[in-house]
């Protein structure tokens, strides 16, 4: 078919040349199966796969390549739905760009898949943080520029969102106040704003994991639990317990252990553990790659928001002419971002910063 697409071998080099040139991270040392070219439509959108050498091809999840099941999940969830649908159909599937051709070109018939996959797991039927994201995305789409010029911006709100999504959660299990981002707006020297900001991220980085231990110990604190380590059949009741609270263990695992505990502090071990290598990468990966996080001029990682991030936030936050003043407030209602002396209140009554630690932060940015 590409003898009838292409008139010259050399157009037909052209366009992958170009299509290589477009392609995200395609300097990195991943392999080609996971380098994907720009979204310019629905021929330039493919999955992170495993090609193995006999030519079998699998799904993969190696770089957190997921095909956005979970954000699909959350925007279909949201308030706003029906319009955003309305609007990412005009100004990508009705109207994709020319350069979606190119790739189009390049692909033989359509293949659809011949077994249908189970589809992601999202527990919450509604949250404020699906309703803010399709917010964000509606306010990007109704702007008067091309789509693929509001790609990054969707991209950088979802993985903001996504992010803020795991700390809130974590927050709600945990009973704490509401997630905050201390910010600091990059100056010359140490700041109090400097170490406050990497407290900031210390502790939100911390907080999912201290929340699935919260989530796993808390079932010993149940009458149910009492009741099974006070039996005769102690091990065995509470084997049975974790097996319906947590489908663990699943069979022999139990056979030589001798107290209830060390079932509850294997479970932590092997949850915290798998959490650390795959969903508690998440705030320190997505934080540094949508530009909320830096280790500029510092040893510690610390919030401090790139001028590509405070630009998407712009472009999400403000419909029309704002004082700067508003803005920081209304970053702080949306994001929970803190980057001046009257969202910084509680850190001044402390007695952890002065007001004029955080009036100079915010003068840097204005």
């Amino acid at each position: 078919y590409l003898r009838d697409r292409f008139e010259t071998f050399d157009d037909f080099a052209a366009v992958l040349n170009f299509l290589q040139g477009s392609a995200i991270e395609g300097s990195s040392n991943k392999r080609w199966s996971s380098k994907f070219v720009f979204p310019f439509g629905p021929h330039s959108l493919f999955e992170d796969v495993n090609v193995k050498p006999n030519g079998s091809v699998s799904n993969d999840r190696r770089f957190f390549a997921r095909t956005g099941e979970i954000l699909y999940l959350m925007l279909s969830r949201s308030k706003p739905a029906d319009e955003l649908r309305g609007l990412l159909t005009s100004r990508f599937l009705d109207q994709p760009a020319p350069y979606d051709a190119m790739a189009r070109a390049l692909q033989g018939d359509i293949q659809l898949a011949k077994a249908e996959r189970g589809g992601a797991y999202l527990p919450c039927s509604q949250h404020p943080v699906f309703d803010r994201m399709a917010e964000d995305w509606l306010s990007i789409l109704k702007l008067p520029i091309p789509g693929h010029d509001a790609i990054p911006h969707l991209v950088t709100t979802a993985g903001l969102n996504l992010l803020l999504y795991q700390l809130d959660r974590a927050r709600e299990l945990l009973g704490h106040s509401p997630v905050e981002l201390v910010c600091e707006i990059v100056s010359p020297k140490k700041s109090v704003v400097r170490d406050l900001s990497a407290d900031s991220y210390q502790h939100n980085n911390m907080m999912p994991q201290l929340a699935i231990e919260r989530f796993i110990m808390r079932i010993a604190e149940t009458p149910a639990w009492t009741a099974a380590v006070a039996s005769d059949e102690r091990v065995l009741r509470a084997s049975d317990l974790m097996q319906r609270e947590f489908g663990w263990p699943d069979g022999e695992e139990d056979e030589t252990v001798g107290d209830p505990k060390q079932l509850l502090d294997e479970l932590l071990t092997k949850a915290t553990t798998r959490h650390k290598q795959h969903v508690g990468k998440i705030h320190a990966t997505w934080a540094r790659a949508i530009g909320l996080s830096s280790r500029r001029s510092s040893r510690r990682v610390r919030y401090a928001p790139t001028d590509r991030l405070l630009k998407t936030l712009v472009v999400a936050c403000v419909d029309n002419r704002l004082e700067f003043k508003d803005f920081l407030v209304r970053l702080h209602q949306r994001y929970g971002i803190v980057i001046g002396d009257a969202q910084a209140r509680s850190f001044v009554y402390a007695g952890t910063a002065d007001q004029e630690d955080f009036s100079d932060n915010a003068h840097r940015l204005e």
